[in-house]
């Protein structure tokens, strides 16, 4: 199965992108600042569509927190 990264899942189109995706049976690695929001997510696209999730609570304007999801890309 195939994994895929979603930033900004918690609402709008990234949210959309990340249910699609799941429901075509992908897994996700969904990007967000808000970790309560990305938990809720994960949760109700499991109960869903069976997927799992990793949930990654960063902000990608931050350049620090940015190389932290780099690097977790960088070693699957």
């Amino acid at each position: 199965m195939t994994t895929a990264l979603v930033t900004g899942p918690t609402s709008g189109l990234g949210r959309q992108f990340a249910i699609q995706l799941a429901a075509a049976g992908h897994d996700l690695i969904l990007v967000s600042r808000d970790e309560t929001r990305l938990t809720e997510l994960s949760m109700e696209l499991s109960e869903s569509y069976g997927t799992d999730s990793e949930i990654i609570p960063t902000d990608l304007s931050d350049r620090d927190q940015l190389a932290v999801v780099e690097a977790r890309l960088a070693d699957p």
